[in-house]
């Protein structure tokens, strides 16, 4: 398609302005026909797909040249996961299908009541459904749960994080975005005016636990909806910047989610003005108004806020995470107020399903899908990861809608006894030692760095390791997140009851001294694709 470029100035920040832009089918797939509830509204149905994806997650600038890249883990393919949207008193059917490598599973904030926010553990290869009613209007979080929180912290991190949207009956007619801010924080990624070179980073729990992300993201990407700032020296940020329109004195509606994992967002329009619509006003049972015609507002993590603003003259308006260390590492939204804005152009994915719809996804999305074939074909390798298993639900729910088992056990606590992968020791823990230490030294095994990624091709170097009875075997983490060390076959994903390390913090290690002979296999209960074996002679 054409690409005008609008240049304008506003308050000393330029920002290059592409338009006309093609929307692409966000979620399409899983749009099905809602059915009539008993008086309570719909019954629409979802599935998210639970997978590891390389995505780009800067674009190539001069604060990142050559872009940065991400193992990620994404529901349907994407960060942050699609925007659910359903009205007050609807009922959602959800499935939760895992076609990744590790245990996955969702807590979803607008469920209210046990089993019905959440799904339990869902292991590589299965599918769980269950519902939930959407019994108070605003915007929440969904996000993984891990392995009944055993790396959680991790799976958030990662990307595994979506919106849903519950319009109440009273909502005034708006033209609607859906924005995700979160942080990264990537192995690979060694700061400012450094790319990642081609090469996909990883979780870093040290940056994780000192609260020093790499990136601050909207929608998945630093700076992916700002072209260009500075007025009289121009930096130029996203070539490729899609941008949010919308027609002067227009009312707009955002559902603005801080998917964290830990820093909050204090929200701010540029020459703009909010008005946050949260929590419930009871005399109409719509959404409450917590904050009018102010400046700020602060999101803490795993919330979201219902911010409305009207742009009231051409030109730009800027959407911040106020903290400027958030902005310069992406955390910013460029806005145009321009009379020719429609309806329907949208960014890709930020448009939500309006009251009412049949769908949980925006009609415009799925309306778009024949014409956005053929540009996402010729689009460039850096979007391409970007959208690479969008679609890879196709599977769809005309499959799932015969499932009426709602998830029985709906704990976010592992309280299965077998082993103790999590029970022992603390997250941060010094050399953790087990079995007899008295052994004579004779093998070292490396945790390779990078070895959360299922996409690594090492992970427990070697993988096997042939020693005589007698010999201590150290393990060392030279990865930047946890993991452990756990006797027993990852199949069937329970821990051995020869040894377990617990959590072993890069840089730490972990000894065993096989005594007797035999084949020992042994994985990571955190990430359960690392497999390794000591076969004693």
């Amino acid at each position: 398609m054409n690409r005008s470029l609008v240049l304008t100035s506003l308050l000393g920040v330029t920002f290059l302005l592409a338009s006309s832009v093609a929307l692409v089918p966000y979620f399409s797939s899983n749009v099905v026909s809602a059915q009539q509830g008993q008086g309570q509204g719909q019954v629409k149905h979802v599935t998210l797909i639970a997978s590891e994806t390389q995505v780009q997650v800067a674009p190539d600038n001069a604060l990142h040249p050559g872009g940065i890249t991400y193992n990620a883990y994404t529901f349907n393919g994407t960060i942050p996961g699609p925007v659910i949207s359903i009205d007050q008193g609807d009922t959602l059917n959800i499935t939760l299908k895992n076609e990744g490598k590790t245990i996955h599973s969702l807590d979803f904030h607008a469920g209210y009541g046990p089993g019905k926010a959440l799904s339990g553990s869902v292991k590589p290869g299965e599918s769980k459904t269950w519902s939930l009613t959407g019994e108070f209007p605003g915007v929440f979080i969904y996000h993984c749960g891990a392995d009944g929180l055993n790396g959680i912290w991790e799976h958030i991190s990662n990307g595994m994080y979506g919106g849903i949207v519950v319009h109440p009956a009273t909502e005034e007619k708006a033209k609607e975005f859906y924005v995700v801010f979160s942080e990264l924080y990537n192995n690979a990624d060694k700061g400012p005016f450094v790319g990642t070179n081609g090469t996909a980073g990883s979780f870093d729990i040290g940056k994780f636990l000192s609260k020093n992300p790499d990136l601050v993201m909207t929608n998945g990407m630093a700076h992916k909806y700002v072209p260009a700032i500075g007025e009289v020296n121009k930096l130029e940020l996203n070539k490729n910047a899609e941008l949010f329109k919308v027609k002067p004195g227009e009312l707009t509606r955002w559902y603005v989610i801080n998917a964290g994992p830990n820093d909050g967002v204090s929200f701010h329009f540029i020459s703009g003005m909010i008005t946050v619509k949260d929590g419930t006003n009871q005399a109409n049972n719509g959404l409450g108004t917590q904050d009018r015609n102010d400046e700020t507002w602060w999101i803490p993590p795993a919330a979201g806020s219902v911010i409305e603003s009207t742009f009231p003259d051409p030109g730009v308006y800027v959407g911040v995470d106020h903290a400027m260390a958030d902005v310069v590492k992406g955390g910013a939204f460029a806005v145009v107020a321009m009379e020719n804005s429609t309806a329907t152009d949208y960014p890709t994915g930020t448009c939500v399903a309006p009251k009412g719809s049949e769908s949980v996804v925006c009609e415009e999305g799925a309306a778009a899908e024949a014409v956005a074939t053929s540009e996402q074909a010729s689009s460039s390798a850096s979007e391409g990861a970007n959208d690479g298993n969008n679609n890879n639900n196709s599977n769809s729910n005309g499959n799932e809608d015969g499932q009426t088992e709602v998830t029985q056990n709906a704990t976010m606590l592992n309280t299965s006894s077998s082993g103790n992968a999590t029970g022992n020791g603390t997250m941060m823990a010094g050399n953790s030692t087990g079995g007899n230490q008295t052994g004579a030294s004779g093998t070292e095994i490396i945790i390779s760095p990078g070895s959360s990624s299922p996409s690594n091709t090492k992970f427990f170097e070697p993988p096997t390791a042939t020693v005589k009875a007698g010999t201590t075997v150290t393990w060392k983490n030279a990865d930047s997140t946890l993991h452990t060390v756990t006797s027993g076959s990852a199949a069937g994903g329970e821990p051995g009851a020869d040894f377990d390390s617990s959590y072993l913090a890069g840089g730490k290690t972990f000894q065993w001294t096989f005594s007797t002979p035999g084949t020992f296999d042994y994985f990571c209960t955190l990430h359960p694709y690392m497999k390794g074996q000591v076969v004693v002679n």
